[in-house]
Protein backbone atom coordinates (compact mmCIF):
# COMPACT_ATOMS: atom_id res chain seq x y z
CA UNK A 1 0.00 0.00 0.00
CA UNK A 2 2.87 2.35 0.83
CA UNK A 3 4.39 1.71 -2.60
CA UNK A 4 1.08 2.47 -4.32
CA UNK A 5 0.69 5.71 -2.37
CA UNK A 6 4.26 6.65 -3.35
CA UNK A 7 3.51 6.02 -7.03
CA UNK A 8 0.34 8.09 -6.87
CA UNK A 9 2.21 10.93 -5.20
CA UNK A 10 4.90 10.80 -7.92
CA UNK A 11 2.31 10.97 -10.69
CA UNK A 12 0.61 13.90 -8.97
CA UNK A 13 3.91 15.77 -8.73
CA UNK A 14 4.72 15.06 -12.39
CA UNK A 15 1.27 16.29 -13.36
CA UNK A 16 1.74 19.51 -11.41
CA UNK A 17 5.16 20.06 -13.06
CA UNK A 18 3.74 19.49 -16.55
CA UNK A 19 0.84 21.87 -15.91
CA UNK A 20 3.27 24.47 -14.55
CA UNK A 21 5.46 24.19 -17.66
CA UNK A 22 2.46 24.64 -19.95
CA UNK A 23 1.30 27.68 -17.97
CA UNK A 24 4.80 29.20 -18.20
CA UNK A 25 4.99 28.56 -21.95
CA UNK A 26 1.63 30.22 -22.49
CA UNK A 27 2.59 33.17 -20.30
CA UNK A 28 5.94 33.81 -21.91
CA UNK A 29 5.27 32.55 -25.44
CA UNK A 30 5.84 36.00 -26.93
CA UNK A 31 9.36 36.05 -25.52
CA UNK A 32 10.17 32.43 -26.36
CA UNK A 33 8.76 32.06 -29.89
CA UNK A 34 10.24 34.00 -32.88
CA UNK A 35 8.47 37.26 -33.49
CA UNK A 36 6.79 37.70 -36.84
CA UNK A 37 8.50 40.54 -38.60
CA UNK A 38 11.64 40.30 -36.47
CA UNK A 39 14.95 41.44 -38.00
CA UNK A 40 15.98 37.78 -38.28
CA UNK A 41 12.93 36.92 -40.38
CA UNK A 42 13.36 40.01 -42.52
CA UNK A 43 16.99 39.07 -43.17
CA UNK A 44 16.02 35.49 -44.07
CA UNK A 45 13.43 36.74 -46.52
CA UNK A 46 15.87 39.16 -48.14
CA UNK A 47 18.51 36.41 -48.43
CA UNK A 48 15.98 34.23 -50.24
CA UNK A 49 15.21 37.09 -52.62
CA UNK A 50 18.89 37.80 -53.27
CA UNK A 51 19.60 34.12 -53.99
CA UNK A 52 16.65 33.83 -56.37
CA UNK A 53 17.49 37.04 -58.23
CA UNK A 54 21.14 36.06 -58.72
CA UNK A 55 20.14 32.63 -59.99
CA UNK A 56 17.70 34.28 -62.40
CA UNK A 57 20.44 36.66 -63.60
CA UNK A 58 22.79 33.74 -64.29
CA UNK A 59 20.08 31.79 -66.10
CA UNK A 60 19.13 34.82 -68.20
CA UNK A 61 22.75 35.51 -69.18
CA UNK A 62 23.89 31.99 -70.09
CA UNK A 63 22.41 31.69 -73.57
CA UNK A 64 23.15 35.24 -74.81
CA UNK A 65 26.80 35.04 -73.70
CA UNK A 66 27.23 31.76 -75.57
CA UNK A 67 25.36 32.94 -78.67
CA UNK A 68 27.11 36.30 -78.98
CA UNK A 69 30.40 34.43 -79.27
CA UNK A 70 29.10 32.00 -81.88
CA UNK A 71 27.58 34.84 -83.90
CA UNK A 72 30.63 37.04 -84.03
CA UNK A 73 29.67 39.62 -81.42
CA UNK A 74 26.09 40.23 -82.56
CA UNK A 75 22.84 38.83 -81.17
CA UNK A 76 20.77 40.46 -83.90
CA UNK A 77 21.95 39.71 -87.44
CA UNK A 78 20.24 41.75 -90.19
CA UNK A 79 20.13 40.34 -93.69
CA UNK A 80 23.43 40.76 -95.51
CA UNK A 81 25.46 41.09 -92.30
CA UNK A 82 26.19 37.43 -91.71
CA UNK A 83 27.13 34.08 -93.20
CA UNK A 84 25.08 31.01 -92.21
CA UNK A 85 27.41 28.34 -90.81
CA UNK A 86 26.56 25.25 -88.75
CA UNK A 87 23.10 26.61 -87.91
CA UNK A 88 24.48 29.95 -86.68
CA UNK A 89 24.30 33.38 -88.28
CA UNK A 90 28.02 34.18 -88.13
CA UNK A 91 28.47 37.93 -88.49
CA UNK A 92 30.83 39.52 -90.99
CA UNK A 93 33.33 41.60 -89.02
CA UNK A 94 35.14 42.57 -92.20
CA UNK A 95 33.34 43.40 -95.45
CA UNK A 96 34.66 42.73 -98.93
CA UNK A 97 36.38 45.52 -100.87
CA UNK A 98 35.65 45.04 -104.56
CA UNK A 99 38.76 44.11 -106.54
CA UNK A 100 41.00 43.99 -103.44
CA UNK A 101 42.31 41.25 -101.17
CA UNK A 102 41.82 43.45 -98.11
CA UNK A 103 38.50 44.05 -96.37
CA UNK A 104 36.76 46.86 -94.49
CA UNK A 105 36.57 46.59 -90.71
CA UNK A 106 33.01 46.59 -89.39
CA UNK A 107 34.32 48.03 -86.09
CA UNK A 108 32.56 45.85 -83.54
CA UNK A 109 33.26 47.33 -80.10
CA UNK A 110 33.18 45.86 -76.61
CA UNK A 111 30.59 48.49 -75.74
CA UNK A 112 28.31 47.28 -78.52
CA UNK A 113 28.45 43.72 -77.18
CA UNK A 114 27.77 44.92 -73.64
CA UNK A 115 24.74 46.88 -74.82
CA UNK A 116 23.29 43.87 -76.65
CA UNK A 117 23.87 41.56 -73.69
CA UNK A 118 22.21 44.04 -71.32
CA UNK A 119 19.07 44.10 -73.47
CA UNK A 120 18.95 40.31 -73.90
CA UNK A 121 19.50 39.59 -70.20
CA UNK A 122 16.81 42.09 -69.20
CA UNK A 123 14.34 40.41 -71.55
CA UNK A 124 15.25 36.91 -70.34
CA UNK A 125 14.94 37.89 -66.69
CA UNK A 126 11.29 38.66 -67.29
CA UNK A 127 10.82 34.89 -67.73
CA UNK A 128 12.41 33.83 -64.43
CA UNK A 129 11.87 36.82 -62.12
CA UNK A 130 9.39 35.81 -59.40
CA UNK A 131 9.96 37.83 -56.22
CA UNK A 132 7.16 36.08 -54.32
CA UNK A 133 8.72 32.69 -55.04
CA UNK A 134 12.21 33.92 -54.10
CA UNK A 135 10.88 35.45 -50.88
CA UNK A 136 9.18 32.20 -49.88
CA UNK A 137 12.63 30.67 -49.29
CA UNK A 138 12.78 32.65 -46.05
CA UNK A 139 9.37 34.26 -45.83
CA UNK A 140 7.22 34.60 -42.72
CA UNK A 141 3.78 35.13 -44.20
CA UNK A 142 2.99 38.43 -42.54
CA UNK A 143 6.16 40.09 -43.84
CA UNK A 144 5.44 42.40 -46.76
CA UNK A 145 7.66 42.24 -49.85
CA UNK A 146 7.59 45.25 -52.18
CA UNK A 147 9.31 44.63 -55.54
CA UNK A 148 10.60 47.35 -57.83
CA UNK A 149 8.87 48.32 -61.06
CA UNK A 150 11.70 48.26 -63.61
CA UNK A 151 14.92 46.33 -64.08
CA UNK A 152 18.09 48.10 -65.17
CA UNK A 153 20.82 45.65 -66.25
CA UNK A 154 24.40 46.74 -66.90
CA UNK A 155 27.01 44.40 -68.42
CA UNK A 156 30.76 44.84 -68.27
CA UNK A 157 32.98 42.46 -70.26
CA UNK A 158 36.43 41.80 -68.81
CA UNK A 159 39.16 39.49 -70.09
CA UNK A 160 37.86 36.29 -68.55
CA UNK A 161 34.60 37.27 -66.89
CA UNK A 162 31.33 38.96 -67.72
CA UNK A 163 30.13 41.17 -64.85
CA UNK A 164 26.40 41.77 -64.58
CA UNK A 165 24.79 44.37 -62.34
CA UNK A 166 21.05 44.68 -61.77
CA UNK A 167 19.55 47.87 -60.33
CA UNK A 168 16.18 46.82 -58.96
CA UNK A 169 14.77 48.01 -55.65
CA UNK A 170 13.23 45.42 -53.34
CA UNK A 171 11.90 46.25 -49.87
CA UNK A 172 11.04 43.76 -47.13
CA UNK A 173 8.86 45.20 -44.35
CA UNK A 174 7.93 43.69 -40.99
CA UNK A 175 6.30 44.90 -37.80
CA UNK A 176 9.66 45.80 -36.25
CA UNK A 177 11.57 47.19 -39.22
CA UNK A 178 12.41 46.93 -42.91
CA UNK A 179 15.28 46.19 -45.25
CA UNK A 180 15.93 47.55 -48.73
CA UNK A 181 18.29 46.28 -51.43
CA UNK A 182 18.56 47.93 -54.83
CA UNK A 183 21.67 46.39 -56.42
CA UNK A 184 22.45 42.76 -57.29
CA UNK A 185 25.69 41.61 -58.91
CA UNK A 186 27.06 38.40 -60.39
CA UNK A 187 30.21 37.49 -62.34
CA UNK A 188 30.07 34.77 -65.01
CA UNK A 189 33.31 33.11 -66.04
CA UNK A 190 33.73 33.52 -69.79
CA UNK A 191 36.71 34.35 -72.05
CA UNK A 192 34.50 36.50 -74.30
CA UNK A 193 36.62 39.62 -73.74
CA UNK A 194 39.91 37.84 -74.36
CA UNK A 195 38.74 36.11 -77.54
CA UNK A 196 37.27 39.37 -78.82
CA UNK A 197 40.75 40.94 -78.53
CA UNK A 198 42.19 38.07 -80.60
CA UNK A 199 39.51 38.64 -83.23
CA UNK A 200 40.63 42.27 -83.51
CA UNK A 201 44.21 41.15 -84.15
CA UNK A 202 42.95 38.93 -86.96
CA UNK A 203 40.82 41.68 -88.47
CA UNK A 204 43.76 44.13 -88.33
CA UNK A 205 45.78 41.65 -90.39
CA UNK A 206 42.94 41.06 -92.85
CA UNK A 207 42.36 44.80 -93.37
CA UNK A 208 46.09 45.44 -93.87
CA UNK A 209 47.32 42.39 -95.79
CA UNK A 210 44.21 40.51 -96.85
CA UNK A 211 45.34 37.44 -94.95
CA UNK A 212 46.19 36.12 -91.50
CA UNK A 213 48.83 33.56 -90.51
CA UNK A 214 47.16 31.70 -87.68
CA UNK A 215 50.06 29.27 -87.13
CA UNK A 216 52.58 32.06 -86.53
CA UNK A 217 50.12 33.89 -84.31
CA UNK A 218 49.42 30.82 -82.18
CA UNK A 219 53.15 30.15 -81.77
CA UNK A 220 53.79 33.76 -80.77
CA UNK A 221 51.05 33.41 -78.16
CA UNK A 222 52.68 30.21 -76.85
CA UNK A 223 49.76 28.10 -78.09
CA UNK A 224 47.38 29.77 -75.65
CA UNK A 225 44.76 29.95 -78.40
CA UNK A 226 43.47 27.51 -80.99
CA UNK A 227 42.41 29.23 -84.21
CA UNK A 228 40.66 27.44 -87.05
CA UNK A 229 39.98 28.92 -90.47
CA UNK A 230 37.03 27.56 -92.46
CA UNK A 231 36.62 28.61 -96.09
CA UNK A 232 33.04 28.33 -97.30
CA UNK A 233 33.25 30.01 -100.71
CA UNK A 234 33.88 32.88 -101.07
CA UNK A 235 34.23 33.76 -97.37
CA UNK A 236 36.44 32.88 -94.43
CA UNK A 237 35.22 31.95 -90.98
CA UNK A 238 37.63 32.27 -88.08
CA UNK A 239 36.95 30.17 -84.99
CA UNK A 240 38.88 31.10 -81.83
CA UNK A 241 39.10 29.16 -78.57
CA UNK A 242 41.32 29.06 -75.56
CA UNK A 243 43.31 25.85 -75.68
CA UNK A 244 41.32 22.96 -74.21
CA UNK A 245 38.31 25.19 -73.46
CA UNK A 246 34.84 24.94 -74.98
CA UNK A 247 33.81 28.59 -75.33
CA UNK A 248 34.24 29.82 -78.90
CA UNK A 249 34.20 33.18 -80.64
CA UNK A 250 33.71 32.91 -84.39
CA UNK A 251 33.25 35.52 -87.09
CA UNK A 252 33.26 35.82 -90.87
CA UNK A 253 35.38 37.77 -93.34
CA UNK A 254 33.43 38.47 -96.52
CA UNK A 255 35.09 37.38 -99.75
CA UNK A 256 34.47 38.40 -103.37
CA UNK A 257 32.86 35.87 -105.69
CA UNK A 258 34.86 35.24 -108.85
Amino acid sequence: MANKRGQVTLFVILGIVIVAIIVLLLAFRKDILPKTGSPENIDATMKGIEKGIRECMAEAADEPITRIGLQGGYLSTPEGSYRRWNDYAVSYLCYNQAGKETCTNRFLTMGKMEEQLSEAITENMGKCMDIDEFASLGLIKTIEVIPGNAMDVTVSIAKDVVNIELNYKVEVKGSSGSKVKDKFEIAIRSPLGELYEVSQDIIDSETTFGRFDQLTYMLNKMSLYTIYVQKPYPDKIYQIKLREKDYMFQFAVEGEPS
